[in-house]
């Protein structure tokens, strides 16, 4: 194909890597749809390029791996999955208006995975050794990667490129996860004479009163820790005292804090009160040296600073099998899981001549 447009650093653009993203952006790939139908379309694309692939990974969750060259390059990272597109969209899935790309997983992050389709093609045209690991569960459980990581082309790769969207900031710092449920039991009766029963929503009430501090906006900073209450159900009928209730709550913390410190807070400040607490996800932070070779290559070839992220990717458990890993990729994580999601074609491009540049680096 012809390259129809040039990037802003000059390389020449395959007009193909916007193209590649409404291909993506078209094929459902939330929870309801399941990943079989983009792993496919991305296997596909991959093979056609050249690179040898293979799927991993559990059935529900798989991941692929496709690979270039017997040396080790750089491994590409992006997950193909993404949140339902939900409503209040004013605009159409796939529309492209004003040098936006519109549509669910546009910015997380189907776009940066465009553009590493394209960058590993490019690079195995020019026999440049490279890896690209597409994952499927990152907007649930994050159980695709634990295979990923097992693979050698993945521990030995010169660095590991995870394209969230940082707005093209190379991000050496992440905050963990930590997702838990509490259950309140009682006994129901009628709300008239509710001193016969136990009102499992009362006990919430004061599991979550003392937890309150921890949760308000005004005592929170986005380099500490934070804590937001998800969903509450409880009761049955509103003339019946509630005989069960359950709240979900995400926390996300930073370094040194680790699951284990975060379930400590939690169980002391719950100390004394009638719950059951199960916990739903954990992960840990992630945070690599702001000027190790790679983070500092990324800050050159972008003429950015590194920054800090608040939010999770994958990045802690690459890290856990290869420590040169940096997170940065095209968009602003404000649009991600949002109504008329986009990303920029003009970041589309810069995406793709940092892949095309990493790539040539780090070959041999």
């Amino acid at each position: 194909m012809s390259c129809l447009r040039s990037s802003a650093r000059g390389e020449p653009l395959r007009e193909d890597v916007v193209q590649t993203l409404l291909d993506l952006i078209s094929i459902k790939s939330d929870l309801e749809h399941g990943p079989a139908p983009v792993i496919a379309y991305a296997r596909r694309r991959l093979q056609d390029a050249g690179l040898k692939t293979k799927i991993v990974g559990p059935e529900n969750a798989p991941a692929l791996i496709a690979t270039h060259g017997r040396k080790s390059g750089m491994v590409f990272s992006g997950h193909l999955d993404t949140v339902p597109i939900g409503d209040g969209w004013k605009k159409e899935q796939g529309e492209e208006e004003d040098g936006r790309v519109y549509g669910r997983g546009a910015v997380d992050m189907k776009g940066a995975c465009a553009a590493m389709i394209e960058a590993a093609a490019a690079l195995a045209r020019e026999d440049v050794p490279v890896t690209v690991a597409f994952t499927s569960d990152e907007e649930e459980q994050m159980m695709g990667v634990n295979s990923v990581i097992e693979e050698a082309a993945v521990r030995r790769a010169k660095g590991i490129i995870v394209g969230e969207p940082t707005g093209l900031c190379p991000a050496y710092r992440e905050k963990g996860v930590f997702r838990f449920r509490l259950t309140t039991r009682g006994r129901g009766a009628h709300s008239s004479q509710p001193w016969l029963g136990d009102d499992a929503m009362l006990k919430m009430h004061y599991c979550l009163d003392r937890l309150l501090d921890l949760a308000e906006i005004s005592s929170q900073r986005s380099t500490g820790m934070t804590m937001c209450f998800t969903t509450i159900q409880g009761g049955t009928k509103n003339n019946v005292v509630a005989d069960h209730c359950t709240a979900e709550i995400d926390v996300r913390f930073p370094l040194p804090q680790t699951p284990h410190d975060v379930h400590d807070i939690i169980v002391n400040r719950l100390r004394g009160e009638s719950y059951h607490m199960d916990v739903e996800y954990s992960l840990e932070a992630f945070e690599s040296d702001p000027s190790s070779p790679l983070n500092v290559e990324l800050s050159r070839f972008l003429g950015t600073e590194p920054i800090v992220v608040p939010y999770a990717t994958e990045a802690p458990r690459y890290a856990s099998v290869n420590p040169d890993v940096c997170i940065c990729g095209p968009g602003d994580i404000a649009l991600a899981h949002a109504a008329d999601e986009f990303v920029e074609v003009r970041e589309l491009e810069e995406m793709y001549d940092l892949l095309l540049h990493l790539g040539r680096q780090v070959q041999g």
